[in-house]
């Protein structure tokens, strides 16, 4: 990696962390020393980058920063058409006009040669033929997880038996062909995971939920990391 491009993902790693980043953070990520990593960090704090903090205790950036537009290489235009494409062929309407916005948002700040590049990427994502059907709204459950609403569903099993379930909503996974709704379940008291196509029914019972220690996605990642899943 050039070191130009270094010092840019250093700043935008920062300004995604709400929490200080020491400089072995870093030197994980970029795999390069820690000494390297003290060279950078003052280069920016002398170019203008506002990072407080310092060696041996971590770095924070100012949130208000803003990063200039800089050029793309060949891989990160094909990775974020593809990326709109699969967005468009996976998801609902709304998710599809969002990649394309974000599409043609990326093509206006591009520089001649990189539009060029844009325009000849040749990646492609089609609709399957194998998603199944959804009757929920997949913009209805990425409301209810951005707004931590809980949701009503009547809810499929394996052998069609439908069972009524309020639920946290965490997050959406696709293990194609279909789209996954990890969640605290309120009758099991426990998580599960619900797929969206064996959804009868889902509507916000109008009450939000807060995340704890016991039903915060975090803590799901962590059982799905040890016990390779929970399913419903």
């Amino acid at each position: 990696m050039r070191r130009a491009d270094r010092l840019y993902n250093i700043v935008t790693y920062l300004r995604s962390r709400r929490m200080v980043v020491t400089a072995q953070d870093l030197a994980d990520e970029y795999e390069v020393s820690v000494r390297t990593i003290y060279r950078d960090i003052q280069d920016l704090i002398v170019s203008g980058v506002p990072i407080s903090g310092e060696a041996g205790v971590g770095y924070m950036l100012d949130k208000s920063y803003y990063l200039p537009p800089m050029n793309f290489d060949v891989s990160e235009l094909e990775a974020l058409m593809l990326g709109a494409a699969m967005v468009s062929s996976w998801t609902d309407d709304d998710m599809a006009r969002a990649a394309r916005n974000l599409v043609t948002k990326i093509k206006n700040v591009l520089s001649d040669r990189d539009r060029e590049l844009f325009a000849g990427t040749a990646l492609f994502s089609p609709p399957s033929r194998f998603r199944p059907a959804e009757v929920v709204q997949f913009s209805l459950v990425r409301t209810a997880i951005r707004q931590k609403q809980k949701l009503f569903i009547r809810y499929g099993d394996e052998s069609g038996a439908y069972s009524e379930r309020t639920v946290r909503p965490l997050a959406l996974a696709l293990f194609a062909p279909a789209w996954v709704m990890p969640s605290w379940c309120e009758l099991r008291n426990d998580f599960r995971s619900f797929r969206l196509d064996r959804m009868k029914d889902a509507a916000p019972t109008g009450e939000t939920f807060v995340d704890t220690e016991e039903t915060a996605l975090s803590t799901f990642l962590a059982r799905i990391r040890m016990h390779d899943g929970v399913k419903d």
